[in-house]
């Protein structure tokens, strides 16, 4: 009786073991989809290539590269930028590379201290998402400004058949 006990609770065991597996080799899976998404999103660029910036506000701004068609937008924490614009910046990175990655600092040199931020995130902008940009930030005029309509609410009208308009004329 203890022999059939034990067979009993090994086989409980093997595919408790089995399905605890196979959620984890699940799990995996999804971790590196996650992963590969995610890389899909965020940019770098080489901290050597930044030839020109620009402030857009107090935690975003656009640094230009080679050739100056190269933008990327970065934002930083904390949001403590001056708009008024800034005389020279230059990078902090383990790499050479600035990806947004933990680490990455912008770096504002003064003539006593140097303010230090990090960078949260660096997009690359193609020409349409730097014009975008610029227009949301009031850096650049729209294209083309849509006024709205003035009108007061829409009417709504609609035709009724013989037999309504008689019985309400019946009323």
């Amino acid at each position: 009786m203890l022999k059939k006990n034990y067979k009993e609770s090994y086989g409980l065991i093997v595919l408790l073991l089995l399905l605890i597996n196979g959620c984890a080799s699940q799990s995996d899976t999804n971790e590196l989809e996650d992963d590969i998404k995610l890389s899909n999103r965020s940019s770098c660029f080489n901290t050597m290539d930044i030839r020109d910036y620009r402030v857009l506000d107090r935690s975003n701004l656009i640094v230009y590269g080679r050739p100056k068609s190269r933008s990327y937008h970065l934002k930083i924490s904390p949001p403590n930028l001056d708009e008024s614009g800034l005389d020279m910046i230059s990078f902090k990175s383990w790499s050479g590379r600035v990806c947004g990655f933990a680490g990455d600092e912008l770096i504002i040199p003064d003539s006593l201290f140097e303010q230090r931020y990090s960078i949260v995130s660096v997009t690359q902008l193609d020409e349409a998402g730097h014009y975008n940009l610029m227009v949301q930030y009031g850096k650049a005029e729209p294209l083309q400004e849509i006024e709205p309509e003035t009108s007061s609410s829409p009417e709504i009208s609609r035709e009724l058949d013989k037999e309504n308009k008689e019985s309400n004329d019946e009323q």
